[in-house]
């Protein structure tokens, strides 16, 4: 569900991923239709793809985005499911939802961390017939269009790669870590590689899809 969050606890509490699509759209309108004019628009490429698109337009909603300064924090995407498909799959091996901490897809693999710190890990296959169609025709895995974006590809684990796509994300990033408020360090030659051909594969993928269509 969207949520509009307002204090550091509210943020806080709505991290983490669930890998389903949520219409955080409708939230976004919401803030701005409630006055507030400084907003950090948080979504995978798709939805960052939207507010970009509507912030460029001469047309429509132009007017509201006016009032407002958007900072566009986005996802690495390679795939969503049906929150039901989720569900079902987990539940199939006796796992709520109200009992999953963590969800993370790493290497080919679901990873799922309970809140009683138990890992149970599936084969991403499982997940297959509940994936969303709209993925299949999307080629950005690293949220281009974003100020800044963030994924665990490339990165050890704990951490997270963040890649600064605009002078705005940048700054905000690096005033973070000159603060001490986060814990940088670079990508070496090798993680970065790891980002890179990640990305050049879904591209390639979506390519090799049309090219098929096409025939």
């Amino acid at each position: 569900m969207p949520l509009v969050a307002k204090t550091r606890e509210e943020i806080l509490e709505s991290g983490g991923s669930i890998y389903s699509h949520s219409m955080t759209l409708e939230a976004l309108m919401s803030a701005i239709k409630q006055g507030m004019n400084s907003i950090a628009f948080v979504g995978t490429s798709c939805n960052i793809d939207a507010v970009t698109k509507m912030q460029k337009s001469s047309h429509g909603l132009l007017h509201l985005f006016m009032r407002a300064k958007i900072l566009k924090p986005g996802f690495f995407c390679m795939d969503t499911f049906s929150y039901e498909g989720i569900k079902a799959v987990l539940e199939s091996y006796g796992i709520l939802l109200e009992d999953v901490d963590a969800m993370k897809i790493r290497k080919g693999k679901f990873e799922v961390v309970l809140k009683n710190g138990e890992d149970r890990t599936f084969e991403l296959s499982e997940f297959d017939e509940y994936r969303s169609s709209s993925c299949k025709f999307c080629t950005d895995l690293t949220g281009e269009n974003s100020d800044i974006s963030f994924g665990g590809v490339g990165s050890p684990k704990c951490w997270t790669t963040v890649l600064a796509r605009s002078a705005m994300g940048y700054e905000i990033f690096k005033e973070a870590v000159d603060t001490g408020y986060i814990e940088a360090k670079e990508l070496t030659d090798d993680e970065l590689e790891k980002v890179l051909n990640l990305a050049r594969m879904k591209k390639v993928q979506m390519y090799a899809l049309h090219m098929r269509e096409k025939a």
